[in-house]
């Protein structure tokens, strides 16, 4: 069996310092430390001099306490556990490059009077606000009060796409490339494909991804994977978007379920030529990427590796091309005798809003009372539209019928228990639902039509939520794969990246059609959570 060890404290554990957060300043001008307060007092008596100092040491204190969240946790440099909200004395970690950070919880963005937002459409998945995408992402750093420690996070300085996210990054200046120049290329195409987009050589990347994690030691990593997230091809709705380019942002509600020029559906739109180009070039990538994270590796290695799709038809569509219909890549697969798992989890950012984020239906029939679904499972949203509005919204196939369309076609849906707590339910994830929601990787409902109004994922930080619990359920039932490979959507890929970088992700990713975005995580839930997950029975 080939696997690297890492040399003997290039993996040192170190402390992370929580610090207290200081409370908003009003002003630039009360920002001085209780450090650097000095009072002077002249001419006093004695009794006078005693006086003030007293009352000079309460105001350092109490000044201390108030904007440093605790004058005796900040002289004291304590640490706190992840996610458990315990304090203790030291956070150790397996790499320099990754840590847990912190980030804001899941915050409400819809406004009391529920005012729906509008369609702004390029080259993105999804229906975004009004305003830029680029504020509403930088907006998740602010205004929150309470802050969450992220689960998994990313081992760093592995790809050169990280000089771009992040912020005084700890990367390497060999791996210190043009911002601009690699937002312009997908990462398999940077470097003229030497080490597609790594900024090391590969066989470093292996040694990281196989160390082995010592179960018995006080470390919180409980294991590592190489995650290869694709971005699905170009679909119809890109390509319409695309053309709206410069026009006026169009309300949610007047969204056509036809592009009235092409003539083709925008309810869960399917790739387009171009789409189906890149969808077969990001196979050709994948197969590459697959044979540097198994390479010299025995033949039961490589069989450890799970792929998984969106629900959504440009996701499995670009899947097919990739996995089914490349041969480079469908050997690994067949090796893992496990078909592609079409996850809900991994859909776009959830809009009933909008047609093109519309899941289609498992069956056309009511689960309870066999009745048909009208309009063929769309979520109420769209149902309620005037009648002008729904013409040619309305399903005809349902996900296992483009599911099944080739002979060689090998998709699995499971569908999960719909019985859920409310945090459990798709699109309603919060912070902590990755501690307790199991059983999760299949479909979570029928159709879109069972989701309530609270599923609407208006943020980033909603998206990444869910992410978090993706994550875990991979990690506990697929806890011997090496490598996932995942077909997902732009928003996933940023709620992804968002969970494994923390804050200092201070860009958007901005991931192209076709694209390929390999990142290894570490798993550091805190152990005493992981007793539920050993319990539960897969």
């Amino acid at each position: 069996m080939f696997w690297f060890k890492e040399e003997e404290g290039e993996e040192e554990e170190q402390e992370v310092l929580l610090l207290g957060r200081r409370k908003e300043k009003v002003s630039d001008d009360l920002s001085t430390t209780t450090s650097d307060k000095r009072i002077h007092i002249k001419g006093m008596t004695t009794t006078m001099l005693g006086a003030v100092a007293a009352l000079c040491v309460f105001v350092v204190i109490s000044g201390g306490v108030l904007r440093g969240g605790g004058f005796e946790n900040r002289a004291a440099g304590l640490t706190a556990t992840v996610g458990s909200g315990r304090e203790e004395s030291e956070m150790e970690r397996s790499d320099d490059d990754a840590r847990p950070f912190a980030a804001p919880q899941r915050r409400e963005s819809m406004s009391s009077t529920g005012t729906a937002t509008t369609t702004s459409l390029g080259v993105n998945d999804g229906a975004s606000s009004s305003s830029s995408s680029s504020s509403s992402f930088a907006s998740l750093g602010n205004g929150s009060k309470e802050e969450e420690r992220s689960v998994f996070v990313a081992v760093r300085d592995l790809f050169k796409y990280e000089s771009r996210i992040l912020v005084n990054s700890t990367a390497s200046s060999s791996s210190s490339v043009d911002a601009s120049a690699t937002a312009a290329k997908r990462n398999y195409e940077l470097d003229d494909g030497a080490l597609f987009g790594a900024s090391r050589q590969w066989g470093s990347i292996r040694a990281k991804l196989n160390l082995a994690v010592n179960e018995t030691s006080s470390s919180r990593e409980n294991g590592r994977k190489l995650f290869l997230f694709v971005r699905h091809g170009e679909a119809t709705h890109n390509a319409w978007g695309e053309r709206r380019t410069g026009e006026a942002p169009l309300p949610n509600e007047q969204v056509p379920c036809t592009d009235e020029v092409t003539g083709k559906s925008l309810l869960d739109p399917s790739l387009t030529q171009v789409g189906l180009h890149e969808a077969t070039e990001s196979g050709k990538a994948l197969g590459t990427y697959l044979e540097k994270a198994f390479k010299e590796s025995e033949e039961e290695e490589a069989k450890k590796i799970a792929f998984f799709t969106s629900p959504q038809a440009r996701a499995i569509e670009t899947s097919r091309v990739a996995v089914l219909h490349t041969s480079s890549v469908k050997k690994y697969q067949s090796a893992s005798e496990k078909s592609i798992r079409v996850s809900d989890l991994l859909r776009n950012k959830i809009d009933l809003t909008v047609p093109f984020e519309v899941r289609r239906p498992y069956s056309f029939e009511d689960d309870v009372t066999g009745d048909p679904i009208r309009y063929g499972g769309l979520s109420r949203a769209l149902a309620k539209r005037e009648e002008k509005y729904l013409e040619g919204c309305e399903f005809t196939k349902t996900l296992e019928d483009i599911t099944s369309i080739h002979e060689n076609d090998d998709y699995e849906i499971v569908r999960e228990d719909v019985t859920r707590e409310t945090k459990c339910r798709l699109g309603e994830a919060t912070s902590d639902s990755v501690f307790t929601c199991a059983d999760e990787l299949g479909l979570l409902v029928n159709s879109d039509g069972e989701l309530r109004y609270e599923s609407n994922e208006l943020t980033i930080q909603s998206v990444r939520d869910r992410m978090r619990v993706w994550f875990a359920n991979v990690f506990e039932e697929e806890r011997d794969a090496k490598v996932i490979v995942a077909f997902v959507h732009s928003d996933v890929i940023e709620g992804a990246l968002k969970e494994l970088f923390g804050e200092d992700m201070k860009s958007e990713y901005n991931a192209l059609n076709g694209d390929v975005v390999p990142v290894l995580v570490k798993d550091v839930r805190p152990k005493e959570y992981l007793n539920f997950w050993n319990e539960t029975d897969y």
